[in-house]
């Protein structure tokens, strides 16, 4: 399959906020991606991913929100950012204003590798009945720089294409993996068709935004088998 726009929602599927709960039609889906990759995490990073929620929670939504509306505003002008997620009542607090993060945004929108790629995703939601999960991920784009992976099936050609996830640090964060998270969007996009050669990683901090090395497909669908093992073995919602 050779796609050089923008991927077409997903007909009838949608994502409720702030329930992060996801719809197609009238099936809802018992476990998203997020949901999935807990299963990985001891009760220890839970709970201190829980304990700073009130921190990294508005500082992430409005990062994702703005990226959002720069790459839609860029490459689609006429389009409603956010067109298949219904907000509902944002019970997780008021809206923070995009001027209290400046400091991440600003680096993130004016990075000079949009200028080298072809936007053709922005927070997609995606799924796989087969599966029964869901999720939405940030943003995917073709770079015409990288070379298409070489494990490509019959009938996908053109330029490389790359499947990315945002993730906000403060200045001292460190990064860690996100190989299984990103493996997962790959295998839903799949099952509709949608193939991608890579995963990449946006890192934004205060003053600065990074962009991972590519990571080649094989490893992020590894990772995501793995944690998706463990999950079945334990959480199986068929």
């Amino acid at each position: 399959m050779t796609t050089t726009h923008w991927l077409e929602p997903i007909a009838g599927l949608r994502r409720l906020d702030p329930q992060h709960t996801y719809w197609l039609n009238d099936h809802l889906f018992p476990v998203s991606i997020t949901g999935v990759l807990q299963v990985a995490k001891s009760s220890y990073a839970l709970g201190r991913i829980e304990a700073s929620r009130s921190v990294w929670e508005p500082r992430g939504n409005t990062c994702h929100q703005a990226l959002e509306l720069f790459l839609t505003g860029r490459m689609r002008p006429d389009a409603h950012p956010a067109e298949n997620h219904d907000q509902g009542d944002k019970t997780s607090g008021a809206e923070v204003e995009f001027e209290a993060y400046r400091e991440w945004i600003q680096p993130l929108i004016e990075h000079e590798r949009w200028g080298a790629v072809e936007v053709i995703a922005s927070e997609r939601p995606t799924c796989c009945l087969v599966r029964n999960v869901a999720g939405t991920y940030d943003t995917a784009y073709i770079d015409p720089q990288l070379p298409p992976a070489a494990e490509r099936p019959a009938g996908v050609s053109g330029p490389a294409r790359v499947l990315a996830d945002l993730k906000s640090l403060t200045a001292s964060g460190s990064t860690y993996c996100t190989r299984a998270q990103i493996g997962g969007y790959l295998a839903l996009e799949w099952s509709q068709g949608h193939w991608f050669d890579y995963g990449q990683t946006i890192w934004s901090r205060p003053g600065r935004t990074q962009f991972s090395p590519p990571y080649p497909r094989r490893e992020c669908l590894t990772a995501w088998a793995a944690v998706w093992a463990q999950y079945v073995a334990t959480h199986r919602p068929f």
